[in-house]
């Protein structure tokens, strides 16, 4: 049972790994924080509207990762990640 852990957590202790999460979550904060706390005439306020955009790119990502963890690594071509996302 151990083994099948450390196989798990391995991608999580790279160091590649974890620049690259905490750059996400640091940007996850500062867009969060221009956007609540900036006023709006501000040239460092983030709309709505981009912050509905990330939020659909983040969507198409999650599709593309789920995607790939099906396909890519199991081999099994299904459809219905597509038609799930397509209904939501």
């Amino acid at each position: 049972m151990a083994s099948s852990q450390t196989w798990l957590l391995r991608p999580l202790q790279e160091r590649s790994t974890q620049i690259f999460l905490g750059v996400l979550f640091s940007a996850l904060i500062v867009v969060t924080f221009l956007h609540l706390f900036m006023p709006q005439g501000s040239a460092l306020h983030v709309s709505a509207y981009t912050v509905t955009l990330l939020g659909k790119y983040l969507c198409y990502a999650l599709l593309a990762v789920a995607v790939d963890l099906v396909w890519g690594y199991l081999g099994i071509l299904s459809l219905g990640h597509g038609a799930f996302f397509a209904l939501g």
